[in-house]
C-alpha cells in the first residue's frame, strides 16, 4: 500500500532564508521545524523538501550549493531531533529569465507547477491523494493542489516574507497557519480526504447506484436512502465549511472531520449498496416472443438461440483442437532433438576452438543440420 507524505517547502518554511540561499554556514532553522519532520515521521507520513533554486539560473550559486545547504539541513534537524530525517530532497534550479544558459528555461519541476511533486512520488511510490504540502507562498499551495494533494500555507510574522510569498496567491489553501507544530495538528486531524461532493440527482436510476457505490463509507447517507427503489434520489448530505479569513472551519455542531462509521455501520451500508446494485442491473429474463425462425423449422426463443450458440462455439473448437494434434509429428521432434544436439556440438567447438580436432566438430555440426533440414521436409510432405 503507497504511503502519504508532507511535501515542505525549504525556503522560510525549514529554514529561514528569502530563497537566495548558497552558503551551508548560514542556515538556521525555523522555530520547531524538527519536531514538525519528527512528527510527521511518527504519524506515517514521508517528508520531501521541495523548493525551487532559481538562484542557480541567476548565477547566484551552484547545484552543489544547493545541495551542500540541503545537507547542512539534514545536520541541524537530525541534531535536534534525532527522528528527523528527511527522505527526499527535490529541487528545480531553473527559471526562464535566468542568466545562465543552460538553466534559462522553464520547467515543469518549477513552482506552481507540480513535477517536483510527481518526480518524488514515482521514486518513492507515494499516495499524493493523501498526502499534504506545507509552505510560505502561493505557488506552494498551487502545486500542490495540482498533484492532487492538500496543501497548508504557512506565515510566522516573525519572518520577513519571501518574495515569492508575496504574491498574490490563485488557489485557496485548506488550511493556513502561523506554526509549524499547528500544521502538523492540522494534518494529524485530518488523515484522510474528504471525500467527494454529494451526488446529485440523476436520469438514470443505474448512474445513481454507481455515483452511490464509488462514495466513501464514512458519508453520512443512511443504508435505507441507498437501496430505495427511488435510487435516483440518493444524495450524499455534505457539511458546508465556513470560511473566516483564509481559514476554514466547520459550523458548530458539524460532525467532525475524523469521525468514522462503526465496522457494523459500514457492512450494512455495503450490502446495501450492492444489494440496490443488483436491483438495478439485474439481467432481464429471456423473451417469451420468437426471435428467429430457421429454415423449415419452428420459431426460436432466446434461451433456444443461446443454447444453439454455444453448441456450435463448442463445435468449432473440437476443430481446433483435432488440427492441433493433427500438426504432430515423429518428423519434427527428431529435428527438434537433432538441432539441440548441433547447437550443443557447436558450443563445445567454441571451447575447443584451439583443439586440432576443431574441423571434425564442425564437419559432425554440418552433417547433422543437414539432417535437421531433411526431416523438416519431411514433416512438411506430409
Amino acid at each position: 500500500m503507497k504511503r502519504p507524505a508532507v511535501f515542505f517547502d525549504r525556503d522560510n518554511t525549514l529554514i529561514v532564508s528569502d530563497g537566495y540561499l548558497g552558503d551551508p554556514a548560514q542556515v538556521v532553522l525555523v522555530e520547531g521545524a524538527a519536531d514538525t519532520v519528527a512528527h510527521a515521521r511518527r504519524l506515517g507520513y514521508a517528508v520531501v523538501v521541495i523548493s525551487n533554486q532559481s538562484g542557480v539560473a541567476r548565477g547566484m550559486f551552484s547545484e552543489e550549493d544547493v545541495t551542500a545547504v540541503n545537507a547542512r539541513m539534514d545536520e541541524l534537524l537530525v541534531a535536534e531531533n534525532a527522528s528527523a530525517v528527511i527522505d527526499r530532497h527535490e529541487f528545480c534550479p531553473f527559471h526562464p529569465e535566468g542568466s545562465v544558459d543552460v538553466y534559462a528555461r522553464e520547467s515543469d519541476r518549477r513552482k506552481p507547477k507540480p513535477g517536483m511533486i510527481l518526480s518524488a512520488a514515482g521514486k518513492l511510490a507515494l499516495d499524493l491523494s493523501r498526502s499534504w504540502v506545507v509552505g510560505d507562498a502561493g505557488r506552494d499551495i498551487e502545486a500542490g493542489k495540482a498533484a492532487g494533494c492538500r496543501a497548508i500555507l504557512f506565515h510566522d510574522a516573525s519572518m520577513s516574507p519571501s518574495p515569492a510569498a508575496q504574491e498574490n496567491a490563485r488557489v485557496e489553501p485548506d488550511y493556513t497557519v502561523t506554526t509549524l507544530r499547528e500544521a502538523m495538528e492540522y494534518i494529524e486531524g485530518h488523515p484522510e480526504p474528504n471525500g467527494s461532493a454529494a451526488v446529485p440527482a440523476t436520469s438514470s436510476p443505474a448512474a445513481a447506484v454507481a455515483s452511490a457505490v464509488a462514495s466513501p463509507a464514512h458519508e453520512d447517507t443512511p443504508a435505507r436512502e441507498e437501496a430505495a427503489p427511488a435510487v435516483a434520489a440518493v444524495k450524499t448530505p455534505r457539511v458546508p465549511k465556513v470560511a473566516i479569513g483564509s481559514r476554514y472551519v466547520p459550523p458548530e455542531g458539524a460532525r467532525p472531520a475524523t469521525s468514522s462509521p462503526s465496522r457494523e455501520e459500514a457492512n450494512e451500508r455495503a450490502a446495501a449498496r450492492r444489494a440496490a446494485f443488483r436491483a438495478v442491473n439485474e439481467p432481464a429474463p429471456d423473451p417469451v416472443e420468437p426471435l428467429d425462425t430457421p429454415s423449415g423449422g419452428a420459431p426460436m426463443r432466446g434461451g433456444d438461440r443461446i443454447e444453439s450458440l454455444l453448441e456450435q462455439i463448442a463445435l468449432d473448437l473440437r476443430r481446433q483442437h483435432a488440427h492441433r494434434d493433427g500438426d504432430f509429428s515423429v518428423s519434427k521432434l527428431l529435428a527438434g532433438i537433432v538441432q539441440v544436439i548441433v547447437l550443443a556440438i557447436l558450443f563445445l567447438a567454441y571451447l575447443k576452438r584451439l583443439d586440432p580436432a576443431l574441423s571434425t566438430y564442425l564437419m559432425l555440426a554440418l552433417v547433422l543440420q543437414t539432417m535437421t533440414i531433411s526431416l523438416l521436409i519431411m514433416s512438411r510432405q506430409k
